[in-house]
């Protein structure tokens, strides 16, 4: 490297994380370990940082404990009131050197000797995300600030990179065979960034650490000791020559070297990064390995290869995370038979299916709400530059997460299909507003329509999924809920109607009927007494004085 003064992740304050206070700070690997009880979230520039530094912390923590081996055992963590540090120092002391930036021989994450054959350095906005490359009116960085980042911030981007890198084309290292005219030719993006990540946070660090901390005990993902299912700085070090080989375990996909690097600078600053192409990956039947995401069954992707195949189900930046939930709950989305003659279309997350054992087990109180998470990318055009960073939160009660009782779970879903088919019944009212005014069919103001429903329900969606606790009755709930988005098509329906031309007020015939205001209105009612058939039924006494009221 660059300069023999290092920057050393365990000591070195470098993961931005928030106090109970709401106050940020920088600390080490060792000082987070050491005080996760009292710190609320891992932040960092962008959301996804989050996801790929507390999935390096999650690959510590495995190793030091070698384990949990079982249920029991993390039960023990769980109770015991903080995260095993003295395990973790000494796991990690023999290797200190390991986790230097800048150490000569072994930097943290990188190849010391990387090069291109002109010996070129990239400028940072290829490590940076916040800056997307070849797009620099969508950040608010100048061209200055780019000049030097602090050695933290390049710790924070390099693991980043790993998890989260566009294809493209990429600079030619030197001793890599697959270089041609200079360049790395495109491999893929990086694996976090093939994936729909799901993270369910606790209240502190240490929760969120533990609920991630998959037992071996009945769960695949994480490799027992003795396997290759090991973290770069247990192997040999990379060099310039990259292989796609499978992954080996949950640990190998955490801390996946997507990318060859080298940061070019000190502790005082990092100036410029040589960045490679890595180890590729391909995203097929993973399911087995990695519990941060969920999955869908590819009947393409299944008949390609002759065999049943499941690929991660990534996030749609256009969709609300809780109009996805069926794919996020057990009791609706399993795991079983995902390799048989008629698989599931879908999988759910394997931490969620965890989560959920442990509140069948009565380890986690059955009131547990811990707030799900979910970081993702959506790329540009070949995936070669940043487009979109997804990132959601929903807080969601263990109850729903249980699958020997599914009935919450079910409601749940139940409730979501309610939306949409209102969204459909407000969808198809502007669109014959629309077309009993002249317009073509499709002409976006169902669309529009249907969206303003949805943001409408977001919130209440989210309140109403909080309080479906052990103690709920789910039929009361769900009247509740289709009485919600009764209320919430008012504002939307009147809307389209106030906004009528007096042409579409007359009306014309359409498919065969004659449209008008007066008519779509008649036609949406008959649809949402179909869509929300206990938002019809007279309420209660009582209830209805409250809803007067």
């Amino acid at each position: 490297m660059n300069d023999d003064r290092g920057f050393n992740l365990l000591d070195d304050p470098w993961i931005i994380t928030l106090g109970a206070d709401g106050r940020e700070t920088e600390v080490s690997i060792l000082e987070l370990f050491d005080s996760a009880e009292d710190l609320t979230t891992i932040g960092g520039e962008v959301a996804t940082q989050a996801f790929a530094i507390t999935r390096l912390l999650l690959a510590i923590l495995h190793r030091a404990l070698d384990g949990p081996a079982d249920v029991d055992e993390w039960e023990r963590l769980w109770n015991s009131g903080a995260l095993p540090v003295d395990e973790v120092r000494a796991y990690v002391e023999p290797m200190r050197q390991r986790f230097d930036l800048f150490d000569a021989e072994r930097p943290f994450f990188q190849v010391p000797e990387l090069r291109t054959a002109k010996d070129e350095v990239s400028p940072l906005s290829k490590l940076v995300a916040d800056v997307p490359n070849g797009r620099p009116l969508f950040t608010t960085r100048s061209a200055s600030n780019l000049r030097r980042i602090d050695a933290a911030e390049a710790a924070r981007w390099l693991v980043h990179t790993h998890a989260f890198d566009p294809s493209g084309i990429k600079s030619g290292a030197v001793g890599d065979p697959s270089v041609k005219s200079g360049k790395g030719y495109p491999i893929g993006t990086g694996w976090s960034g093939q994936i729909g990540g799901v993270l369910p946070q606790g209240g502190n660090i240490r929760e969120t650490v533990l609920l991630n901390l998959v037992a071996y005990e009945d769960n695949p993902y994480v490799r027992l000791g003795g396997t290759d299912d090991l973290p770069p700085w247990e192997r040999g070090g990379d060099t310039a020559r990259w292989e796609e080989r499978p992954p080996r375990g949950a640990i190998d996909l955490y801390t996946w070297q997507t990318r060859r690097i080298r940061l070019v600078g000190d502790r005082d600053g990092v100036t410029g990064v040589v960045l490679a192409n890595g180890d590729k990956i391909q995203p097929q039947n993973r399911h087995d390995m990695d519990p941060h995401t969920a999955w869908r069954y590819s009947e393409p992707q299944s008949k390609k290869f002759k065999q049943v195949v499941y690929m991660p189900l990534l996030h749609d930046p256009d969709r609300s995370v809780w109009r996805g939930i069926g794919a996020m709950l057990p009791a609706t989305a399993g795991r079983g038979n995902a390799r048989g003659s008629d698989p599931q279309p879908r999988l759910v997350p394997g931490v969620l299916q965890w989560i959920g054992d442990l509140t069948a087990k009565e380890i986690l109180p059955q009131r547990y709400t811990p707030r799900i998470r979910i970081m993702g990318v959506e790329y540009g055009s070949q995936s070669a530059t940043f487009d979109e960073i997804v990132h959601d939160l929903l807080p969601m009660s263990v109850t729903l997460l249980r699958t020997d009782r599914p009935a919450a779970a079910q409601t749940a879903t139940n409730a979501v299909v309610d939306a949409e088919q209102a969204a459909f019944a407000i969808w198809s009212f502007a669109e014959n507003i629309a077309q009993a005014a002249g317009a073509a069919p499709k002409s976006g103001a169902g669309d529009t329509a249907r969206q303003g429903l949805y943001a409408a329900l977001d919130a209440p969606y989210r309140e109403w999924l909080a309080a479906l606790t052990p103690d709920t009755d789910l039929d009361v709930a769900r009247t509740e809920w289709q009485r919600r988005v009764r209320a919430a098509t008012y504002p939307v329906t009147a809307q389209s109607v106030s906004a009528a031309p007096p042409s579409a007020w007359v009306g014309r015939e359409v498919r065969g009927h004659l449209m008008n205001v007066s008519r779509a209105e008649l036609w949406l009612a008959a649809a949402l007494r179909k869509a929300l058939p206990l938002a019809h039924v007279p309420a209660e006494p009582e209830t209805a004085k409250k809803e007067v009221a």
